[in-house]
């Protein structure tokens, strides 16, 4: 063990110490070029350390003295294979370099570390120990150089201070960057930052990239920030690279924010742009946003029976394009396809709804976080306009949601409550009684059982003006139909026959027979369930 007394003055050009470096009072100086080389552990215990060259040091560095520079070129090497531990009391480094003879040797803080020129993180497992102290952090101006090595990154709390506007800076990773631009720019931003290996579980258990990141501003308003958010390939879980998407925590449910995307799977991150200061601060996360929908449905109106009639698809009058466009859905997609795939029965519009109450009568159209056109089969599977594969597609938000199946001339269905999971997906039968919400109160149920079945049930035929509702003004829209023959894709056709006549006449009767009678012997219309609050008053 190397001891340096109260009253040793050394003007170090090299020394190399294969024990440990103790001071206890002397004042030592590190002269330019100078170079101190430690196998085990430096300790500047009382003394005072003036460096201006290079402190290699294999164990720990411990600073709770005084720690200066007068070239502000001093530079602190951590190697070596042993852990180590870096306190260097409130004096700022201006490099430090950590260098590991091997990536699972760790350096860890042992108090508030400040770098002003440089960090290089080369190899080995650099921690801020967030998990037992979290005030800890490593803090360096936005003008510190961060270098890193391959897949090196640092565990825990990043803070850059001195903070200026317009340049992506870098935080605990290569790819972990902040930018922010206009209005009043913050004085810091700090970040946390914890990969799967050290616990970096998300709030709330959700579909999720296992990493955990949050972000803070100090003071600041009205700016426009750039986010990069980076992965690796083993927290991607379930996720599917070219879907994954930063999501913002609120405190109750995550979403995903407007911004421009950047998604890049070969170097594992995601950047948004135009990210505004109001949500800047908080938790992040990645995650894949694109949901599958495994759907069952059936329409009473073709069924025969044992399935659904495919007479459109036969008669070749389904569109190529979906038919949702106009009102009451307002659906802008695009989905289309060359031709109609086999066993097509007609388009359906899926919607997932997720209201903040939480309660399916909140469910309007005000509260879809995402919804797609696709094609109902003849066996009640609802599948992509591929012809077999389930539903998908984006979502906004995540949590316990509704999910909605709509036609245009069948009452549409909305489901009880569905949890959300970590494999994204939502599946609801709808030709299950127990699997569709009923309003209270409501005169009927909101589906109807099908001939030749026991326990199938169909959305309810007849809603030709697309009110919400079956009765007497749909009636009468096919009947006039009728007695003009019409046929091809029309509304009026609600056994989906490919004509109008007298049968789809008599099933929007026998749906408003099935609620049963007001006052006066007058039938009450059925509505459907989705408390979209498009009826007309009767």
């Amino acid at each position: 063990m190397k001891k340096i007394g109260l009253a040793t003055l050394l003007a170090l050009g090299l020394y190399q110490g294969q024990g440990q470096f103790v001071n206890n009072g002397a004042t030592v100086t590190v002269q330019p070029g100078g170079y101190i080389f430690c196998a085990g552990s430096f300790s500047n215990n009382q003394g005072t350390l003036t460096n201006n060259g290079r402190i290699e040091v294999q164990g720990n560095f411990l600073n709770t003295a005084t720690y200066s520079t007068t070239t502000n070129d001093d530079s602190l090497i951590l190697s070596g294979s042993a852990n180590s531990t870096i306190n260097n009391a409130s004096s700022p480094i201006s490099y430090l370099t950590i260098n590991k003879s091997i990536v699972t040797a760790e350096v860890k803080l042992a108090a508030t570390v400040t770098v002003n020129r440089r960090i290089n993180l080369l190899k080995g497992k650099f921690t801020t120990d967030p998990i037992a102290n979290p005030s800890f952090s490593l803090n360096a101006p936005d003008s510190t150089i961060f270098t890193f090595g391959t897949n090196e990154e640092i565990i825990g709390k990043v803070v850059r201070t001195n903070w200026k506007s317009g340049s992506l800076i870098v935080f605990n990773h290569t790819n972990f960057r902040l930018s922010t631009t206009g209005g009043t720019s913050p004085t810091s931003i700090s970040t946390l930052m914890l990969p799967q290996t050290e616990g970096g579980d998300p709030s709330l258990n959700e579909r999720e990239v296992k990493r955990r990141m949050e972000i803070t501003a100090t003071g600041g308003s009205g700016y426009s920030s750039t986010l990069r958010l980076p992965y690796l390939v083993t927290e991607i879980n379930t996720n599917l690279k070219p879907y994954i998407v930063p999501w913002k925590y609120s405190g109750s449910e995550w979403s995903t924010p407007n911004a421009t995307l950047t998604i890049d799977t070969a170097n594992n991150y995601v950047t948004a742009a135009g990210i505004p200061s109001t949500i800047f601060n908080g938790e992040w996360k990645l995650a894949d946003n694109k949901y599958t929908f495994n759907a069952s449905a059936a329409l009473r109106g073709p069924w025969n029976g044992s399935a659904m009639n495919t007479s459109l698809l036969s008669g070749g009058v389904i569109p190529v394009n979906q038919p949702y466009t106009v009102s009451p859905w307002n659906y802008s997609g695009t989905e289309s396809v060359s031709s109609v795939p086999t066993n097509v029965v007609d388009w359906v519009l899926v919607e997932l709804r997720k209201p903040s109450s939480g309660l399916a009568a909140n469910a309007d159209t005000s509260t879809i976080i995402g919804r797609k056109a696709g094609f109902l089969l003849s066996n009640g599977s609802i599948v992509n306009t591929d012809g077999f594969t389930p539903l998908s597609f984006t979502i906004s938000k995540q949590g316990t949601a509704f999910m909605v199946v709509r036609h245009r001339n069948h009452l549409g269905l909305i489901s009880n409550a569905i949890p959300s999971n970590s494999t994204g997906t939502y599946s609801n039968d709808f030709t299950q009684l127990a699997n569709v919400y009923k309003p209270s109160g409501a005169s009927s149920d909101p589906v109807v059982l099908l001939s030749g079945t026991t326990g199938k049930y169909g959305m309810w035929a007849g809603d030709t003006n697309k009110s919400g509702s079956v009765n007497i003004l749909d009636v009468n829209s096919i009947k006039i139909a009728a007695s003009q023959s019409l046929s091809g894709y029309i509304q009026a056709d609600v056994n989906l026959s490919n004509s109008t006549n007298i049968t789809d006449v008599n099933l929007a009767k026998l749906t408003m027979a099935s609620s049963g009678t007001g006052s006066g012997a007058r039938p009450i219309p059925i509505r459907t369930n989705i408390p979209d609050g498009v009826y007309e008053i009767e």
